[in-house]
């Protein structure tokens, strides 16, 4: 290499340094920034679940103390004043309150109270169908009778977490309408289930005793 092709290189190497130095200048806050964002993003999601979860246990906590009272009136007031954190804990508190409820007027107003929660509130699908049941439990002096069935029908899906107890429901609604060989039909169903309780099993086996039916002899 002469000493001219020599220089040229020096130069050109000089250059390539000096214009990456002039970029690292121009455009090196934009990789710091950069850095700055993603650890403050991190920082902030960890102080985010940090604070959920202390909401969450001061939820919790304020719950078991309403519950420790020991009058229903108390425990009915305590319940009502607690800040519920999201719409999952607030259809979560409705229902404890809920089942405070003694006196028939008391429960009227709260499967109001539910309904509301149902139907104003982003609450996740499975405490939906947890509020849907409860209130179609609480109904059967209010709501008729297909109505109800109609309900459970929905909550008997595949897949619902609630279903065998909706089929439960179902039994009970066949005997209220006087039809026994249905509900000895969806008893013998029941009592066939892969996913079927101890205490579910329990119940429909002593409702098959009832109407006269041994379940020794299903599926024989």
């Amino acid at each position: 290499m002469s000493e001219t092709d020599s220089f040229l290189q020096e130069v050109s190497e000089e250059l390539r340094r000096d214009k990456l130095y002039r970029n690292m200048r121009k455009y090196g806050w934009i990789g710091v920034l950069l850095v700055v964002i993603i650890v403050g993003g991190a920082a902030y999601r960890e102080y985010q679940k940090s604070q959920a979860t202390e909401r969450a246990q001061l939820f919790g906590a304020n719950i078991i103390e309403a519950l420790n009272e020991k009058k229903s009136e108390a425990r009915i007031s305590k319940l009502q004043k607690i800040k519920a954190p999201s719409d999952n804990a607030r259809a979560i508190l409705e229902m404890l309150v809920s089942a405070e409820a003694g006196n028939q007027e008391g429960s009227i107003q709260e499967l109001s109270n539910l309904a509301n929660v149902l139907n104003d509130l982003d609450v996740e699908a499975h405490y939906r169908d947890l509020l849907n049941f409860k209130i179609l439990l609480g109904s059967a002096e209010k709501m008729e009778l297909e109505e109800r069935k109609s309900g459970f029908l929905k909550l008997s899906k595949p897949g619902n977490p609630f279903r065998l107890l909706a089929e439960e429901q179902l039994v009970l609604i066949e005997i209220e309408k006087g039809n026994i060989d249905g509900a000895i039909e969806k008893i013998s169903q029941l009592l066939l289930d892969a996913e079927l309780t101890v205490g579910l099993r329990n119940r429909a086996t002593q409702m098959m005793i009832a109407l006269g039916k041994d379940p020794e002899l299903i599926g024989k």
